[in-house]
């Protein structure tokens, strides 16, 4: 439910209500992992520390939403945004490397490729973003192709994190009409907070009940 009133109040472009609803399913997740006494202690910490940036990144992204559109400030808060989850990324690497899973290129390839979009997009509208846009993307897909060789969910989650965010670039730079960057918002944060909450699941699932072998 958190979810869901988050989605609704950020795709009506309400910035009170999206400021007020938006930390709440991270928050819940922060709970919930706290709460899980079968995960070891480094991958309890891991997966915190992805929730802990993820939420920071969260409000530079909400900024961003409700900044003029072509401002500097819009483009700070995103620059802003993406460091932060590039943190998160990090973190839920190393948890699921730590589970075993291992990069592969068949899944790591097609997901950098389609970072490819975003960038080519970036780069005909906001080429100063992309410094920080461009190497967050590759952590993204390193994310999603790790999350792909963990199991089923992870899987799902990391692709759908991919998702959002790509929509989130077409949305601030393709979509033209308030109905279009309203339904796209309407995804971007329905998908972010539907793979968060599958990622989390999987790292608190115990590793041996996934078929994944934890490492170290």
């Amino acid at each position: 439910m958190a979810g869901i009133a988050a989605t609704v109040a950020g795709a009506a472009s309400n910035r009170r209500a999206a400021a007020l609803t938006k930390p709440l399913p991270m928050t819940l997740l922060a709970l919930r992992t706290l709460a899980q006494r079968d995960t070891a202690p480094v991958d309890r910490a891991l997966t915190l520390g992805a929730i802990g940036f993820a939420m920071a990144g969260d409000y530079w992204m909400l900024r961003e939403e409700f900044e003029p559109r072509g401002s500097a400030a819009k483009d700070a808060s995103l620059r802003r945004g993406a460091a932060f989850f590039s943190g998160a990324q990090i973190c839920y690497q190393v948890a699921f490397a730590r589970r075993g899973a291992r990069y592969r290129l068949r899944s790591l390839a097609p997901r950098m490729a389609a970072m490819g979009e975003p960038a080519i997009v970036l780069a005909a509208n906001a080429p100063r973003v992309l410094p920080v846009l461009g190497p967050y993307g590759a952590l993204l897909a390193g994310m999603s192709a790790l999350a792909g060789d963990a199991g089923r969910r992870s899987a799902v989650g990391g692709l759908l994190f991919q998702a959002s965010d790509i929509a989130i670039i077409n949305r601030r730079h393709l979509a033209n009409s308030p109905v279009a960057r309203r339904a796209l918002e309407a995804w971007v944060l329905g998908s972010y907070f539907a793979a968060q909450t599958l990622l989390v699941d999987a790292l608190s699932t115990p590793a041996a009940s996934t078929g994944v072998i934890k490492a170290g």
